[in-house]
């Protein structure tokens, strides 16, 4: 069996796509269709079975795909493994993690890791969407709120995160916003217009919640929610680690400060056979010894991301 054969169809087994997975290679879609085809000749099985433009592993193909793990696994092992004895050697990471956290949070705590171990090369993938990247290996690891239940995939704990209602000062006063009720009143800042961005506020108040939100204006994104807030657009709702400078400066202000929303509960996502290589151990074992407080965290019980995950 020819060694990129068995590359092209393991990416194309976790892709699920001829097109994507020919991107990803960076060769054309007939090249890979080409290399299944003499590796089903050459193997004299059948390993995908087409219905349109839908294609499914067959019994076969599920044989190979397991062994292809083992194999390639085992190749990135021994790479890794023969790289101690150059001097000049680079390990290389991909994390992933959601990207507001990633990109205000997770960043503050990589210069220490990268003083210490300078062979070691980290990359990030700051999305909302990491299952797909998770599984076709394009991170290593990744860091989220969703509790992603995958075989042979090890979860690690991270931090609890708490949560908060914000307002300008000024918009709050204008409104008299002083309890949940009055947010029937005033407009509502969320990722959605379906407001399950709140779902961790609701699920703190006695009673259906569901009615307090009337008038919603969607911003995809939480800095945008917490500029809306600022600039006296609503009512929003944003993981409290982003807005603490601005809570201690009073350009916004929690109108519902007896109010604790629940919690969302971060972890470390890794396949097992994965955690095996040294330079990932290093870097969970940086990120696990973080202090929970230092992310901007709490320590109350976890509570499930609202439908669509963190941002």
């Amino acid at each position: 069996m020819d060694l990129y054969q068995l590359k092209t169809f393991f990416i194309l087994a976790k892709i699920g796509s001829y097109t994507e997975a020919a991107d990803f290679i960076g060769v054309t879609q007939s090249a890979v269709s080409h290399a299944i085809k003499k590796l089903e000749t050459s193997t004299n099985n059948r390993l995908i079975s087409k219905k349109g433009k839908a294609f499914s592993l067959t019994p076969a193909g599920q044989t190979l795909f397991s062994a292809c793990e083992t194999i390639f696994y085992e190749l990135e092992k021994t790479e890794d493994a023969l790289k101690q004895y150059r001097k000049d050697a680079i390990w290389h990471i991909c994390l992933g993690a959601p990207v507001e956290f990633g990109s205000t949070i997770l960043i503050r705590h990589m210069k220490n890791f990268m003083q210490q171990y300078p062979h070691i090369q980290v990359d990030f993938l700051f999305s909302h969407h990491l299952r797909q990247p998770f599984l076709r290996d394009t991170v290593d690891f990744m860091i989220d709120c969703k509790d992603h239940r995958l075989p042979d995939t090890e979860k690690f704990f991270l931090f609890r995160e708490q949560y908060v209602a914000i307002g300008s000062p000024d918009y709050i006063a204008h409104h008299g916003v002083k309890t949940e009720q009055d947010l029937k009143r005033v407009n509502i800042l969320s990722l959605d217009k379906e407001a399950t961005w709140w779902k961790n506020f609701q699920v703190a108040l006695p009673g259906n919640a569901s009615d307090l939100f009337k008038r919603i204006t969607r911003i995809n994104h939480v800095r945008g929610l917490i500029n809306g807030a600022i600039n006296g657009l609503g009512i929003g709702f944003v993981p409290k680690y982003t807005v603490i400078r601005e809570l201690a400066d009073n350009v916004l202000a929690d109108p519902f400060p007896d109010i604790r929303p629940a919690a969302d509960h971060f972890n470390i996502f890794i396949k097992t056979k994965k955690l095996a290589l040294a330079k990932n151990k290093t870097l969970i074992d940086h990120l696990t010894r973080i202090k929970p407080t230092e992310f901007g965290a709490m320590a109350s019980a976890p509570a499930p991301c609202p439908p669509g995950g963190a941002p």
